[in-house]
């Protein structure tokens, strides 16, 4: 065995791999969740209506606000379950530590987040179809984007897509602290989200500073900056875990 020395880069990339294919059933769900968000759209998110003499017109809005939501859910509890003790028993098939695991499991939610990202994106020509075949003809979009526009959009759904996942993953490694978090971190999420008041100067400014951001460069550098943050985070954490056990 000493003479069976793997490079950080190969042993990442090996594991890697094997995530990709052992999560790959992950992907059905997010199909599924994406479907259902269109079937709860089916009649449009917004409708206005007028009227002129014997003459009606109503128009019905549809976007793709619904789906590019459920993605979000799918990819933070997604996140969750690959950090379980389950998952991470798979990486002793390998020659691994907790730097090679974190670096494999962060590929993999780039990789599910530009595949969750862009399936969201492109819900929207799906849409447009069955609103087609339903014999909505008169379809049109309320702001027509440039190609730039379109470009930034789609990156800017994957890279929320992997703020909220880089997220998920961090909160399940803490989970697996220790057993009583399992309990504790829930419950406290539930009552910050029952009991914080969400119109406080601080949240209203981290929302901001996330959400309303309306420059694309600075934006990216925010989420991406937050996200490195996060995965430097997640190695400290998997650090005390080895350490505990």
């Amino acid at each position: 065995m000493s003479l069976n020395k793997m490079s950080l880069g190969r042993l990442v990339g090996e594991q890697y791999l094997f995530k990709w294919k052992a999560f790959a059933g992950v992907f059905n769900s997010m199909v599924a969740l994406q479907l259902l968000a269109i079937v709860f759209t089916w009649g449009g998110t917004g409708m206005h209506g007028t009227s002129m003499g014997n003459v009606s017109l109503w128009m019905n809005y549809y976007s793709t606000d619904g789906v590019i939501g459920l993605t979000l859910v799918w990819v933070f509890f997604t996140s969750i379950l690959i950090t379980t003790k389950s998952y991470r028993n798979d990486d002793y098939l390998f020659i691994t530590n907790r730097l090679s695991s974190n670096l494999a499991n962060m590929a993999f939610l780039l990789s599910a987040s530009t595949v969750a990202g862009l399936t969201a994106v492109f819900s929207q020509y799906l849409i447009q179809m069955i609103q087609y075949l339903r014999g909505n003809t008169f379809l049109t979009e309320a702001l027509p984007l440039t190609t730039g526009e379109w470009l930034s959009g789609t990156a800017a759904t994957i890279l929320y897509v992997l703020f909220i996942g880089t997220i998920g993953y961090f909160i399940g490694n803490v989970v697996q602290l220790h057993r009583m978090l399992i309990i504790i971190v829930p419950v406290g999420l539930l009552g910050f989200l029952f009991i914080y008041d969400f119109n406080e100067p601080g949240f209203v400014s981290l929302y901001e500073f996330y959400f309303r951001e309306t420059a694309f460069g600075l934006f990216a550098v925010k989420i991406i900056g937050t996200v490195f943050l996060l995965f430097l985070a997640n190695i400290l954490v998997s650090n005390r875990q080895e350490v505990r056990k």
